[in-house]
């Protein structure tokens, strides 16, 4: 019986918790900036609103100066050169894998970017998913009701 009432209790939880949705559009390229605001920002939000007992999903999409920090394979891009990013390369992908799958964020590039800088698509980490492009992954996340937050 307590089991019973314990499972209703969780259904009536879940079925009232609201559910927070947004979307950042990732164009920095600044070390720090995307650390702060995307590996650490990112993650602390959802931990603060799935405290409050929602439940929450995030989508990022990423152009601009920010296609740096997905590429695996460095040396075959323009950002081979880079020593600030190569030295915090392995960092940056352990954070990012971490956070795609404990809070399952869904992370997509512009494909249109890519190309213009020589980027190809096994370059990128497996987790990030090419798309059109920004602006159709924009417009997609904010029809969805995903609210809209710059990393610039």
């Amino acid at each position: 019986m307590r089991f019973v009432l314990f499972v209703l209790v969780l259904t009536a939880t879940f079925a009232f918790a609201d559910t927070k949705k947004f979307m950042i559009d990732l164009k920095t390229g600044d070390i720090e900036s995307f650390n702060n605001q995307l590996l650490v920002g990112v993650p602390g939000t959802i931990d603060y609103f799935t405290a409050q007992g929602d439940k929450v999903e995030v989508a990022v999409v990423i152009h601009g100066e920010s296609y740096k920090f997905f590429v695996e394979n460095l040396d075959n891009t323009q950002y081979g050169m880079d020593k600030a990013l190569a030295e915090r390369q392995d960092a940056i992908r352990k954070r990012l894998v971490e956070i795609e799958k404990k809070y399952h964020i869904r992370m997509e590039i512009c494909m249109n970017g890519m190309h213009r800088k020589g980027i190809l698509s096994e370059d990128l980490y497996p987790f990030v998913t090419p798309i059109k492009s920004a602006m159709v992954g924009l417009v997609k996340w904010q029809n969805a009701g995903y609210a809209y937050v710059p990393v610039h």
